[in-house]
């Protein structure tokens, strides 16, 4: 049978792990039981368990504590750990996703550039078109009226559609711009009231 004095020593010897504080007031706690048991004629390792057994079972409670408080150090430091060892496993996905999410926004904004450059070069075409047709309507107007006439007229009508091809581009940038803005706005909008939450 283990002397209650040598109980203490080893149980104290496997309670190392704790803070001073908990450390201190849990062999307080068992010095006091211990010398219950005693002072009653009842064996220790019987009604306690071994130390170790005893230590086990404090510090299983101690780190059951720890987690559920959200201030204690112990709890912190885990969460620190475990969202650092989350960065760690999502880098070999994240970073292809977000290369890949770029490269989309990217070829939209290349896209959305072509078109735009693709409407000033159509409303140049017409432009240059309604040109040489007004100066080869005008030539013809004195020698065949008839065929000058309809040149002219096709002339005006190139100048029309160039002033309506740069309507559509200047409402297509207006239209990109602005659904650029609403993303944004709403992407800036979520992020916010995640912060806020």
């Amino acid at each position: 049978m283990m002397s209650s004095e040598k109980y203490l020593t080893e149980l104290s010897g496997y309670l190392n792990p704790l803070s001073k504080e908990e450390k201190k007031n849990a062999m307080e706690y068992y010095r006091e039981y211990v010398a219950d048991l005693e002072a009653n004629g009842e064996n220790i390792e019987e009604k306690l368990g071994s130390p170790r057994d005893l230590a086990n079972s404090i510090l299983s409670d101690a780190a059951l504590k720890s987690i559920n408080d959200p201030d204690a150090k112990v709890h912190k430091k885990m969460h620190g750990c475990l969202i650092a060892i989350l960065v760690v496993l999502a880098l070999p996905i994240g970073v292809p996703l977000a290369i890949a999410a770029l490269a989309v926004v990217f070829s939209i904004f290349i896209a959305a550039l072509a078109i735009v450059f693709a409407f000033v070069v159509c409303a140049l075409a017409f432009v240059g078109v309604g040109v040489v047709t007004i100066i080869t309507g005008i030539g013809f107007l004195f020698s065949v009226p008839m065929t000058g006439i309809t040149l002219i007229g096709i002339s005006f009508g190139m100048v029309g559609l160039s002033i309506l091809t740069i309507l559509i581009v200047i409402k297509l940038c207006q239209f990109t711009f602005w659904l650029i803005g609403k993303i944004f706005n709403s992407t800036i909008g979520k992020n916010k009231n995640k912060e806020v939450q």
